[in-house]
Parts: C-alpha cells; sequence; structure tokens
C-alpha cells in the first residue's frame, strides 16, 4: 500500500506513514532479522515521495533500534535485544554488579572500564551526599559493554567518611571488588534502604556520542542515582553514593516494579 492509498490521514507525514508500515512488517516477521530494509531510493518509488522524505523514515526506525546502517551496503532489520533494568529489586536481591546480572539475563557477555580516583566533592555532589563542598570522596567511571557493544557509561560517588580506610574502600579491589553496592556495604555494617533515580530524556553530548557509538537521532536516558542506607538499628537515612547513569535509549528497556505502599 503507498501513501496516497492511505486514505484521510494527510495529518499524519508521509515519512511517518512510510516508518509505520515498515515497522509493522518488521513487527509482523515479514522483514526477519539481519533482512534488508528497502532503500531510500526504493521507498522514493514505492511512496512517490522525495529523497528527504525516505530518509526521514529510515532514521525514525534507527532511532527506534528496529534497524541498523552498513555504509554502502545498505540498511537491515535489527535484532530486538534491548537489555533489560528493573527497579527497585535489582538493588536488594543480588550480590553481583548490576551490568553483569543484567547482560547475562539477555545471554550477553559484560565487559566494564573503570577508573577510580580520590576526589572532592564538587557542588552538584556534595549536595546529594548531605556532605560539604570539597569533602573527600570516591570518585569512579564506567563504560559498560555488552559483546562488546557500549551499552551505558556512569561516574560514581561515594564518600570517604564511611568507605575510608574499609575493606570497599576501592569499588573493585579486595575481597568485594567484584560485588555490586548492595553487598559492599553490607559488608561494612549499612544497609542499603531507600534509593531514588530521577530519569531525564535528553539528546546526547558530543562526547556520550562517541564513547557510546550513539546513532544519529538517537536519545539518552540519563539516571541521577542517590542511594541511602541505614546503620544497625538507626532509622536515619544516609546517602552513601551517588551517580550520573548515561544509557543510549536504543539499547535498554526501563522495568519497574512498584508495590503498594504498606
Amino acid at each position: 500500500m503507498t501513501s496516497s492509498e492511505r486514505g484521510p490521514s494527510k495529518a499524519v507525514p508521509q515519512y511517518m506513514q512510510i516508518a509505520d508500515e515498515l515497522r509493522q512488517q518488521i513487527r509482523a516477521g515479514l522483514l526477519q532479522v539481519d533482512a534488508l530494509v528497502p532503500s531510500a531510493a526504493t521507498l522514493c518509488k514505492q511512496h512517490d515521495v522525495s529523497m528527504i522524505t525516505s530518509k526521514k523514515a529510515l532514521q525514525v526506525l534507527q532511532s527506534e533500534g528496529l534497524v541498523y546502517s552498513v555504509p554502502g551496503k545498505g540498511t537491515y532489520v535489527a535484532k530486538l535485544d534491548r537489555m533489560i533494568r528493573t527497579m527497585p529489586y535489582r538493588h536488594f536481591e543480588q550480590v553481583e554488579r548490576t551490568y553483569v546480572r543484567e547482560a547475562g539475563r539477555a545471554g550477553r557477555t559484560p565487559t566494564a572500564e573503570h577508573r577510580t580516583q580520590a576526589a572532592a566533592a564538587s557542588e552538584w555532589v556534595a549536595q546529594r551526599l548531605e556532605i560539604s563542598p570539597g569533602d573527600d570522596v570516591t570518585e569512579t567511571t564506567y563504560r559498560v559493554f555488552a559483546d562488546s557493544h557500549p551499552m551505558s557509561m556512569s561516574t560514581s560517588w561515594e564518600p570517604r567518611s564511611i568507605t575510608g580506610g574499609t575493606v570497599i574502600e576501592h569499588p573493585h579491589e579486595g575481597p568485594h571488588g567484584t560485588h555490586g553496592l548492595n553487598a559492599r556495604f553490607a559488608a561494612i555494617g549499612w544497609t542499603v534502604a531507600h534509593i531514588q533515580e530521577r530519569l531525564i530524556v535528553r539528546p546526547p553530548t558530543a562526547f556520550e556520542t562517541s564513547e557510546l557509538a550513539i546513532p544519529a537521532d538517537v536519545h539518552v536516558v540519563e539516571v541521577r542515582q542517590t542511594v541511602l542506607a541505614t546503620q544497625q538499628d538507626s532509622d536515619d537515612l544516609i546517602p552513601v553514593e551517588a551517580a550520573d547513569i548515561i544509557f543510549p535509549s536504543d539499547r535498554y528497556e526501563f522495568v519497574y516494579m512498584m508495590d503498594r505502599p504498606q
């Protein structure tokens, strides 16, 4: 069916109509994984539209992670294998690091690059950790991969007033170097009790685009996470970590499971 045969839906731009038609073919299995998608030139002829319109339709599908382009060859149907990030139980029920669990659940092999250093808390970090600007924190930057493909990047901060001189002072060294946040802080007598996450959807920066190989028109989900914990029998919630995590929106699905408040 061509654009001109679609009836009175003139309010829908032509490139969106073409994208929707291809999207339905992909979901119905008429275009299978790694199958060649009609080229922009072919779409021009099929739908009697301009090259700009047909290219824009393909860009929409690429931004959704439904297709991928190979320079000089064409556009192909992508495998729909987004990793799933589940909140909040992933923080409380697992020992291993979150990215390891997420990749394993998707049948993919996780790896990570990380760098840790002592730093002075900025105003931004100090506000979230409820400490004074300039206080000592442990800062760790990450770039996470699944099957060698970049999936996310992040920076986290932990107050050295809590972790300094303990077995978890360095997040990737010692007996708990492979453990996630919950298990690490439990090792020094803290119980993770509350996690706040703020999600911001925005265009990527040039640096993020380069580091994560983000295609054109794909936004990122920035997760601003603050983790609070209690010690012994205290009811006081103390911030033990703050992190800014960047996820390309074409690689992750976010699932939030919320129990009814007691």
